[in-house]
């Protein structure tokens, strides 16, 4: 007996468990206002603590939010960068051989006008002191180089090699101190000598005080030195006398750029 009333008691319990499951089912797909306002309840119990817990790990959260922008923000500026430098070498190396390309394409116009046997050299250095005036060419002797060659551009005589090793060679420019070159006077076809100065000053010698040069006079080389004739040298650029001297003082404006020099032709004798 006591068995059964044990057994019986059991099951009103689960009988009356499984009654209040259906009625918590059937009241939450309801919306009862019982659910609804033990929810209300709840939140309003846990709004304290959720505040807490938000401004205590918010910061935290801000600081690895931070650190993953940084970090993607990084990334696309090394690839902004990298993708810069890129374009940046292209336009460089698109200049370059454009400017390599017109240099080499004037210097050959002048070599087909000129009927000049030449070779194409490239400047690799530059000396420029009061006492010195050279250039180096990426050429030599063998390549045909010797002691003597003039060397011009596309704008005129730059110099006149003085030196030649193997694989390069030194060009002594026409402003340099000892630079000493037979020219003439254009228009009058008077012969002088053009001398360089260690101030850089290019003069015109030799030119007596009753013959006639004006300012922007054209001189060129003459045949009677070591370069060839009717080479473009330069302009006269200033005129004058002096009472204690036969010759007048005359200053030539040279037409080759030295301080620009990239590309030149050795004149072969």
């Amino acid at each position: 007996m006591v068995i059964l009333n044990r057994r019986f008691r059991n099951f009103i319990v689960l009988v009356l468990i499984i009654f209040l499951c259906l009625v918590a089912i059937t009241a939450t797909f309801r919306q009862s206002e019982i659910i609804s306002t033990l929810k209300s309840k709840t939140i309003d119990f846990f709004k304290p603590i959720q505040e807490k817990v938000f401004s205590l790990f918010s910061p935290v959260i801000g600081f690895f939010n931070y650190i993953r922008d940084y970090i993607n923000l990084r990334d696309r500026y090394l690839e902004l960068k990298a993708e810069n430098s890129s374009l940046r070498e292209g336009y460089v190396e698109s200049a370059n051989l454009r400017v390599e390309n017109d240099a080499l394409r004037k210097l050959l116009d002048i070599k087909l006008r000129g009927g000049y046997e030449t070779i194409t050299a490239r400047v690799i250095g530059f000396s420029n002191e009061n006492w010195q005036s050279e250039v180096i060419l990426n050429v030599g002797v063998s390549d045909g180089i010797s002691q003597g060659m003039g060397v011009i551009n596309e704008d005129g005589l730059v110099g006149v090699i003085t030196r030649a090793g193997s694989s390069s060679c030194n060009v002594r420019l026409i402003n340099d101190p000892q630079s000493s070159i037979g020219v003439r006077v254009l228009s009058s076809r008077k012969l002088g000598v053009l001398k360089g100065s260690q101030g850089g000053i290019i003069s015109l010698d030799y030119i007596p005080v009753g013959e006639t040069v004006l300012k922007g006079d054209i001189i060129i080389t003459s045949e009677y030195g070591n370069l060839p004739g009717e080479i473009l040298v330069g302009r006269v650029s200033k005129v004058s006398e002096d009472e204690s001297s036969l010759y007048k003082i005359v200053e030539i404006e040279p037409f080759a750029d030295f301080r620009r020099l990239e590309y030149v032709l050795v004149l072969k004798q």
